[in-house]
């Protein structure tokens, strides 16, 4: 990544080569006038910053304009394109926001404003109905990604692009490939699949049939075959298509809607259909900005008596937008140490090398109190292993299992699979009263793990896990699982309403994916098991869960480490300070950013005055933070009562909050 001066000494000989084209900017106009004040450099860009953070992004906008103008080769040119592009993005005003970035990315085609932007222009390109640009660079951006969670984002607006452009067929490749990339992109990559078999034809729908049979999208694509024959009024064709999905997809939650077709055929007409009223173009006033960018972007580090080190994959690795998260929320925090507290900003660029190396050097630097990071699993291990060695206080954001055992020098703040399993566990046990409990669990090492947690943690509060089922991952047999938690039996079919079958355990615990549960949940209503209670994990908390299955779910328990649900005083303040300084909603790893920052500020405010110090107060504080009252165990670990949820109706509901 080239350096600022570095960047400076290009624009400015680039300047002497072709004279004004370096300085030229995007001409905005028919936009309302900057407001009146001082017309320096960086008066204006204070304004623009202080504009930005109130909200004004058209006025935010223009007074960036200004600065750029004024200031075409000054010492936050990137960082300040890069907010530029945001304001005008947020202002509504996308062809100025596509300007924006292009520049950022012609200029400084390197930088890690850059390769952060590059992402959001192949969204505008796609809002503002240029999707042949669109599908070019995210084509571009997948790529050149490193691997699967990288590429998954990009895949997906590639498949938005080519849908737009009428090729469904080939959209529905593209949209099932990003669906498989990366979790985050399996709920909008299934709403482009549901559109793409909705504009497929017969022919082509029963070809997907063919290729992919019981698969996802197998099913999907022989209820649409279906419902084009009741919609055009093919009865003979329809009935025999029905009979087809009811004999191969009977546990298929499509079949409720054929049956009521079989009744009434002319409900085709106007039944919603999945995938009816879809629209390629990104949500860009909810989908969250890359957290690159907003007031006081590329600003020089916090200063303060002490130093805190950040080693974040800020660049060059698919989770640096989560980075930039934890580091906007650490700043947060870290400002309220009434300058005890400054930032070094160190990135690890997703390696592990780099991260131990950083953690041996600013070890050597006594004014680096502690150190923060890092957050993918590889590089958070190397870097725990040299704080160990060079006695540097760290407080990790991973969810790597062990990371804090045996090193008395790590912490941890982070939610992990077994912090979730053991929540669950004591809660059902606890407060629901729940003595006997199942567990139905995919037998791969994360399932396992899972269930081991969740046994352990049952039995410590006085419950015993009586039913265990597992089923293989892969090419899971639901069916064969459920009907051993059934006892075997075979439906009673409803014969009276308030029927239950029995069963030896009173809530089941499913670790597993929403998708996975929403199935598994349907077959349990088939065999009478109708008001049980559910125990899950976060990987539940998907939009579509309480739609295909909020009726199984009363009195579910579902953990979440950050909730926008949450009415917690100190969590409606920190979302409130996030939008403030960055302009967008924060996530749960802002709040570990946040929080992570506030434990070291309250530890300097109760008395820490070094490192060993720090350890010490950091062993017995509570600290009031944005996911919730926390503390450390006698290893280092997070030490939380989670917030939890339920679903009522068809939507997630509090039903704890944090520290309850």
């Amino acid at each position: 990544m080239l350096s600022r001066s570095l960047a400076r000494a290009i624009c400015v000989l680039v300047l002497l080569l072709i004279g004004s084209a370096c300085v030229s900017v995007v001409d905005f106009k028919g936009g309302p006038a900057a407001s009146p004040g001082p017309t320096g450099p960086e008066a204006i860009l204070a304004r623009a910053d202080q504009a930005y953070g109130r909200g004004d992004f058209a006025q935010a906008s223009l007074l960036y304009d200004q600065y750029l103008a004024q200031a075409p080769t000054g010492p936050r040119l990137e960082a300040v394109l890069a907010t530029a592009g945001l304001a005008a993005e947020r202002a509504g005003r996308l062809p100025e926001a596509v300007g924006r970035y292009q520049t950022l990315l012609t200029r400084f085609p390197n930088s890690a404003y850059a390769q952060q932007a590059a992402p959001r222009l192949a969204d505008l390109w796609l809002a503002t109905d240029q999707p042949g640009k669109a599908e070019e660079l995210a084509g571009r951006l997948y790529a050149q990604s490193k691997d699967a969670r990288g590429r998954a984002a990009p895949r997906l607006t590639q498949a938005r692009a080519v849908w737009a452009q009428g090729r469904y067929l080939d959209a529905l490749d593209l949209f099932l490939d990003a669906r498989q990339l990366s979790p985050a992109q399996k709920a909008p990559a299934e709403e482009g699949v549901a559109a793409s078999l909705y504009n497929l034809t017969q022919p082509q729908l029963a070809e997907v049939v063919r290729l992919h049979g019981q698969a996802y999208p197998g099913p999907e694509a022989a209820w649409q075959l279906a419902y084009q024959s009741a919609k055009t009024g093919d009865l003979p064709t329809f009935r025999a298509q029905a009979q087809y999905f009811r004999q191969y997809f009977p546990n298929h939650p499509g079949l409720a809607k054929l049956v009521e077709l079989e009744a009434n055929p002319a409900l085709a007409r106007d039944l919603q259909v999945p995938g009816a009223n879809y629209s390629p173009k990104p949500d860009l006033s909810v989908s969250p900005p890359p957290g690159f960018a907003g007031p006081g972007a590329g600003a020089a580090p916090l200063a303060g008596r002490f130093q805190v080190a950040a080693l974040l994959p800020l660049t060059e690795d698919p989770s640096s937008p989560y980075a930039q998260d934890i580091l906007a929320g650490l700043r947060l925090a870290l400002a309220k140490s009434q300058g005890q507290a400054g930032l070094l900003e160190l990135d690890t660029h997703g390696e592990p090398a780099q991260a131990a190396r950083l953690v041996n050097e600013v070890a050597a630097r006594p004014e680096v109190l502690a150190a923060v990071g890092p957050l993918t699993s590889r590089e958070a291990l190397a870097a725990a292993q040299m704080a160990q060695q060079v006695s540097l206080p760290l407080l990790a954001i991973s969810n790597r299992l062990g990371l804090t055992e045996g090193r008395s020098r790590v912490f941890r703040v982070f939610l992990t699979a077994k912090h979730q399993a053991e929540a669950v566990a004591r809660y059902a046990v606890k407060t629901q009263g729940h003595k006997l409990l199942g567990a139905l669990y995919p037998d791969d090492s994360y399932g396992q793990a899972m269930v081991g947690f969740f046994q352990a943690e049952a039995q410590r509060e006085g419950g015993q896990v009586v039913t265990l089922e597992k089923y293989p991952p892969k090419s899971p047999n639901w069916k064969e699982a459920v009907e051993k938690l059934t006892g075997g039996q075979k439906p009673a079919r409803r014969v009276a309403a308030s029927y239950q079958a029995k069963t030896d355990f009173t809530a089941l615990f499913l670790p597993d994916s929403a998708a996975t549960v929403s199935q598994i949940l349907a077959l349990m209503a088939y065999h009478d098991v109708t008001r049980m209670t559910y125990l899950g994990t976060s990987l539940w908390l998907t939009r579509d869960l309480p739609t295909a299955a909020g009726r199984y779910l009363s009195g579910s328990v579902i953990p979440e480490a950050f909730s926008a649900l949450s009415q917690r005083p100190e969590t409606v303040q920190f979302r409130e300070e996030f939008r403030q300084a960055t302009g967008r909603e924060p996530n749960q790893f802002a709040a570990y950013g946040h929080d992570a920052g506030l434990a070291i500020v309250q530890a300097l405010a109760t008395g820490a005055t070094d490192r060993n110090s720090l350890v010490r107060q950091w062993s017995t504080l509570i600290v009031p933070g944005a996911t919730g009252p926390f503390g450390f165990d006698a290893e280092g670990d997070y030490r939380i009562e989670p917030t939890l949820l339920t679903v009522e109706g068809s939507a997630f509901k509090l039903l704890r909050e944090a520290g309850e």
